[in-house]
Order: structure tokens, then sequence, then C-alpha cells
């Protein structure tokens, strides 16, 4: 039988989600949509399928003895309540990042995840994206030698595309720093593991940070929900190597790297120009993510990316660069 998934919130992250269960011959389905507003719940749940019901509550889900796991694509500061509901009723979680508003929240679901003994995975998408995926290989294979420096951008128009503009509401997502750089604060850590320093200028909606790590890495980031309206979203970064450098300029598809004397443009599979709004046709990045949580649903795997663990280290990094940025 296939799994079947109760989707927690039906606007752009939610459809993404719903969208990636029916791609990729995946062994699963969107059994339900649940969103507070009936009108926006019934919408995707129509453009589902015919059996795809539709909900103002997670209660009747959660009951549902045939349901197999819960898909949280809420606001952050809905994740602990639902998470840890979800899981006391014997669900698997599939949980939208950043995790939580706090390490008290975040240890929280950790606890209810070990109690539970169920699937408990974080949405970390460039875990799963592939140019950041093959970055992370090259490095772990030595190919451009001692990782040196690692710099990130992550740049975007204010994000008015959130249900009641949540994204806007500092209080409740942590702005650029909690909400949009946490994707670079995780791919820092994942390279180079907890800064041993941080600093901090600017301020929650577009700052500038560096980081030093153990080994003498260099780790630089700029985010900002501040750009112009009509600037198109941007992700990028560069890996420098004692040997070479990593390039991803954002453009989707390839990656610049230097090894000594010599350049090549590697193609990457399964990648895709990101746009605002749009989940796309193809497998990417949340089809990868999806299916990787399918996959340890139904195998019972613990999963090797999206790691409640490593979740939690971004939140920890965010919430120090807050500080700094109060």
């Amino acid at each position: 039988m296939k799994t079947r998934v109760a989707i927690v919130g039906a606007g752009f992250m939610g459809r993404t989600h719903a969208a990636a269960y029916g791609k990729g011959r995946l062994e699963s389905e969107v059994a339900c949509v649940v969103d507070s507003d009936p009108g926006r719940a019934a919408e995707l749940a129509a453009a589902l399928g015919s059996r795809v019901e539709a909900l103002t509550d997670l209660g009747p889900a959660l009951a549902d003895p045939d349901l197999d796991a819960v898909d949280i694509c809420l606001p952050t500061p809905f994740h602990r309540e639902l998470c840890v509901r979800a899981l006391a009723a014997g669900k698997h979680v599939l949980c939208e990042k950043p995790m939580a508003p706090s390490l008290e929240d975040a240890d929280a679901m950790l606890e209810a995840a070990r109690t539970s003994g169920k699937t408990f995975m974080v949405a970390h998408v460039m875990r799963f994206w592939p140019e950041y995926v093959e970055a992370v290989r090259l490095v772990r294979e030595g190919a451009i030698g001692r990782l040196r420096r690692i710099s990130c951008e992550r740049l975007s128009a204010p994000p008015a595309w959130s249900a009641g503009n949540w994204l806007l509401d500092l209080k409740q997502s942590g702005g650029a720093v909690r909400d949009l750089a946490i994707h670079d604060l995780d791919f820092l850590n994942q390279l180079a593991g907890m800064p041993l320093e941080t600093k901090a200028t600017g301020d929650l909606q577009d700052f500038a940070a560096s980081f030093r790590f153990a080994g003498g890495v260099v780790g630089t980031t700029w985010a900002s929900y501040t750009m112009p309206r009509g600037f198109p979203f941007r992700m990028s970064f560069m890996l420098v190597g004692e040997s070479g450098s990593i390039e991803f300029d954002g453009s989707g598809g390839s990656l610049q790297v230097v090894r000594g004397d010599t350049l090549d443009v590697l193609a990457v599979m399964g990648s895709r120009t990101f746009r605002q709004n749009q989940s796309g046709e193809g497998l990417d990045g949340y089809f990868y993510e999806i299916a990787h949580f399918v996959d340890c649903v139904r195998s019972g795997r613990t999963p090797g990316q999206g790691r409640p663990g490593d979740a939690r280290d971004a939140l920890s990094i965010a919430l120090e660069l807050e500080g700094l940025l109060a």
C-alpha cells in the first residue's frame, strides 16, 4: 500500500510538497489537506484529485488509522505543537524549516520523536538540492584539497507571498536570519561543523555574517529580504580549498570547478532554476527531499539528511546571529 500523508498548510510550501508526492512513481499519496482557510484547503485538495479530503482541523487526520504521516508546512510558531501532536498520535512527521522558533521548542520536538519511535525529518531542502549535494560530494572526495573558505549569498525581494504576510512579522519568522539564511547556516555546518566564532552586521532582514570554524576554515554569508521588488531570487556559493574551488552562481544546472590550472563546468542532473511560488514539473530538490522522507517511513531507516539534530544546530547558529543583530 502507498504511504498516505496529510499536508498541513495549503500555502506556497504546502503546494510545493504536495506536488512532489505525485512525482517519480513514489509509493505515496496525499490523503488530505489541512488548512484553517477552508477555501484554500479545498482548492489544493481539488487540484490533487477527487479522493483528497479537505479539512480545517488536524484532529480527524490524526484519528485516521490509515494515515501514515503528517507533512507540516505552516508558519514556524506552529511547528512544535503540531509536530508533538502528530508524533504522539503515532504518525511520522516531516516538518518544514526552520525547525522551531527556539531551542526549547526544538528539544521538545526531538524528545517527542525519541519517545514515539517514528520517523521525524526536517525539510532542509538544500541538503537535497543537486548543486549543493554535488559540491559537498566533491569536497568530501578531496577534489579541491583541504577546505579553507565558504561564502554564501541568498537574496530575495520582500516575501509578500506568505499567508497573512507572516514572513514579514519578525516575531514569527525571525526575518532573513532564521527563515532565509537558515539554508546557508545549515550548509556551513554540514561542511565545517559548528562555528567557533561568529560576527554579524546589519539587521534581521538584511545582514552579513562571518564565522571561524575548526581547522582554520572561514565562512561568510549575506542574506537579504530587502532587495527591490523586481529582483529575481538568487542563491549562490563559493567554496575555496588549498588546491581548487567550486562555485555555483545561482543560475542552476552546473558548477564551476577549478582544480589546479583546470576550469571545468560540471553539469548537474536534476537541477532547475529556482522560481518563487513555482515548484516545477521535473524532479528537483523538493522531490528528492520528499522521496527520502517516504523511503525512511517505508523502510524504517533513520534519515540520512534532514536530521533533526542538524536542523537544531542550524537554528542555534541563527538564534546566535539574531542576538548579535538585535
